[in-house]
């Protein structure tokens, strides 16, 4: 594994409009994680493996509209629904490179819950700043899977 400085630590909070379980099924079920799990709204993600238990393996597939395919894996390593998930990380499925997701959802209201994810061990500051991107763009896609299905 390449160097990695516990210390670089990324932390996203957002608030939804839709309950700590849609919400933690989002991240879990592969054909809602299809429907959002990409950083841009002309993306596509195909969900190759979605195995959800402790040790068990996750790996998407990003397709850019007109850029490049972006690939990232992983294990789950704490499965509590609908309270935490906690997942490695490989950027672009490099076996050497492995960072930590933590997603805590938090109930705030009757249809609300805060979404606080946490992702540490980056190798350097520019990529704790391309995760923060792209984590952002995704959200944003999740947030309009919560607001679809309201519609």
């Amino acid at each position: 594994m390449a160097p990695r400085d516990d210390k670089l630590t990324l932390v996203v909070r957002k608030v939804f409009r839709a309950s700590a379980e849609f919400l933690f099924d989002a991240w879990t079920d592969p054909k809602r994680m299809a429907a959002w799990f990409h950083a841009q709204a002309d993306w596509t993600t195909e969900v190759v493996e979605a195995d959800l238990r402790v040790g068990g393996a996750w790996k998407i597939v990003m397709h850019g509209a007109e850029g490049p395919t972006c690939l990232a894996l992983g294990q789950y390593v704490e499965i509590d629904r609908p309270r935490r998930l906690a997942f490695t990380w490989q950027p672009n499925g490099e076996g050497d490179y492995e960072t930590l997701v933590t997603l805590s959802f938090r109930v705030i209201g009757p249809d609300s819950t805060e979404l606080v994810l946490t992702q540490s061990g980056f190798r350097e500051e520019k990529d704790r700043t391309e995760h923060q991107h792209g984590w952002d763009g995704c959200l944003t896609s999740l947030t309009r899977l919560v607001d679809a299905r309201s519609s």
